[in-house]
């Protein structure tokens, strides 16, 4: 399971996703180092800095990150969708779609990546 954060870290965690959403990514990196400064092993934060980091054009670190954070945290469905979303925006659709059954398998009720999910097979023709 995902490391606790406490009230004021999960919110700063809930501000980086909205950064990240809003292609605010200096300010959601401000908050993702904020949060790694106190929690400095958590996945799911960690993630996220890696996702935030290859929307800058930072493919190499950003995959190292990710797969930190999934050293770390192995349960998290975060971790494991934000892995898919890596392979998804250069093109692995195979290992995304991996990526996201996993994720789902972890948090089945997500429908954020039952869609991504969804998307991705039909791009890639898998209807079955």
């Amino acid at each position: 399971m995902p490391q606790p954060l406490s009230s004021k870290e999960s919110s700063l965690f809930r501000q980086v996703i909205r950064n990240y959403e809003d292609k605010q990514y200096k300010r959601g990196l401000k908050a993702a180092e904020q949060i790694l400064k106190k929690n400095p092993k958590h996945g799911d934060t960690m993630s996220m800095k890696a996702l935030i980091m290859n929307a800058q054009g930072k493919t190499e670190e950003a995959f190292a990150l990710a797969k930190e954070a999934l050293t770390i945290d192995m349960k998290s469905h975060i971790c494991w969708h934000v892995y898919g979303i890596l392979y998804r925006t250069h093109k692995n659709f195979d290992e995304a779609i991996k990526a996201y059954k996993f994720a789902l398998r972890l948090e089945p009720d997500s429908h954020q990546i039952q869609r991504d999910l969804a998307v991705l097979q039909v791009h890639v023709r898998d209807y079955a």
